[in-house]
């Protein structure tokens, strides 16, 4: 039973601490985004979650900089800043041979690389789909009616003896 409560607790902190962070994060216009290709390896891994700043003003990025930007699909890609002139941004992947084909403006500048958190991605890439979804508010209910059933019967007998 211990062991259940203690599984319980962990599990509880993180959806806790997790979600209060990307709350935050939120909040100061600091937005996740999964990787899902290699062109950045091997700095930023395949399956990584980037934060991307949003705040970040365009006219303040440099050369090295890591920053995201939108394809004309609307497709989100996140490379390195190559070399800056007076038409914008060349980036390219660390992966990759040669610059992308397009330059970045303040068009379609999205905002800077503020940290990745390697692997998580694949995790918030599947809560995206319906599936997960389901699983994962299956989860929270589970642990919700498991802490119900399961939970602290010390304080209880307490209040039965302070009653008496």
């Amino acid at each position: 039973m211990k062991i259940v409560k203690k599984i319980i607790n962990v599990f509880t902190t993180l959806i806790i601490v997790f979600g209060g962070i990307f709350l935050l994060l939120f909040l100061f216009n600091i937005k996740p985004y999964v990787v899902l290709s290699g062109s950045m390896e091997p700095t930023i891994k395949t399956g990584s979650i980037c934060f991307i700043n949003r705040n970040v003003k365009y006219d303040s990025i440099e050369v090295g900089d890591i920053i995201a930007y939108k394809l004309n699909n609307g497709t989100l890609v996140t490379h390195r800043v190559v070399s800056k002139n007076s038409n914008g941004l060349n980036t390219k992947g660390d992966n990759n041979k040669d610059v992308d084909g397009l330059i970045t403006t303040k068009n379609n500048y999205v905002g800077k690389n503020a940290f990745w958190i390697p692997v998580i991605g694949y995790v918030f890439k599947a809560f995206q789909t319906t599936n997960g979804k389901i699983i994962y508010l299956t989860l929270i209910v589970v642990l919700f009616m498991i802490g119900l059933l399961f939970g602290d019967k010390s304080n209880k007998k307490k209040e039965i003896k302070n009653k008496e």
